[in-house]
């Protein structure tokens, strides 16, 4: 059992993680044609049907985190939108990363992001969310 200063850890952490998808995840709904027609002239093959996986995915996802359901499965689906989406923008190979660090400050940004889903798949939503309430 966590102490409370430890669920209120896990609580402030889901919510700073979901505030980075949640506002993206709601544009995106607002404007799904425009963000469909990205991923199109992007090259994305069926870009409507992606583009509502990862809106989906985005945004519900978020709204599971606050909420603390599911954690598992809401940090794996997050974790797989954050590498599709990182795969569609950065467009470069793995050794052109590597080697130039500081071009890529997004790339690191992102597999921040995934380490921080990675600590929530494996510690759990904490005390304060609705899976430890049922």
């Amino acid at each position: 059992m966590l102490s409370r200063s430890l669920d209120g850890a896990l609580l402030l952490g889901r919510l700073f993680v979901a505030a980075l998808f949640l506002p993206s995840g709601f544009n995106k709904l607002m404007a799904f044609s425009g963000f469909a027609g990205t991923l199109a002239s992007r090259g994305v093959p069926y870009s409507t049907i992606v583009a509502g996986v990862l809106v989906a995915a985005e945004f519900v996802g978020a709204l599971a985190l606050i909420i603390g359901l599911w954690p598992r499965c809401v940090a794996a689906a997050l974790i797989a939108f954050t590498a599709a989406t990182l795969s569609i923008t950065t467009g470069s190979s793995i050794g052109d990363l590597v080697m130039r660090p500081g071009r890529y400050v997004e790339f690191y940004e992102r597999l921040a992001i995934v380490g921080g889903l990675l600590f929530y798949f494996a510690s759990g939503p904490g005390g304060l969310s609705r899976t430890s309430l049922r």
